[in-house]
């Protein structure tokens, strides 16, 4: 699973394993650790009393919750992904964009802004 995040929008994209991992037991989760203690956690997960997608977030885990009738829907077509807005604040909403990595056709140029730099 895939993490992006910007001052607007958060937007997950799944591998077919992930796919599979959801299908089977509803959840799929990322795991980054900082240092031996702290760990950013990603957890997507369907929901049975989640009527509309949503994310939470609580300290350094960030959970997105998907209905489950939108999600069986969404895992069993060609549906490529689920989009949603919450409020994020008084005049502020936040963009859910939850969507299958099923590969690019071509492979567009890299943007200065995908650069990655090891320190």
């Amino acid at each position: 699973m895939k993490l992006r995040l910007t001052e607007r929008d958060l937007r997950l994209r799944l591998e077919a394993d992930d796919l599979e991992m959801l299908r089977q037991t509803g959840r799929v989760e990322l795991a980054t650790p900082f240092d031996a203690q702290t760990a950013f956690t990603c957890t997507l997960r369907i929901d049975a009393q989640t009527a509309v997608p949503v994310a939470h977030l609580d300290g350094s885990r960030l959970t997105v919750l998907l209905p489950t009738d939108e999600a069986r829907q969404w895992l069993d077509s060609d549906q490529i992904g689920i989009e949603a807005r919450q409020s994020a604040g008084p005049n502020r909403t936040l963009k859910l964009l939850i969507e299958k990595d099923i590969g690019c056709r071509h492979k567009p140029q890299a943007r200065p802004s995908d650069a990655t730099v090891e320190h």
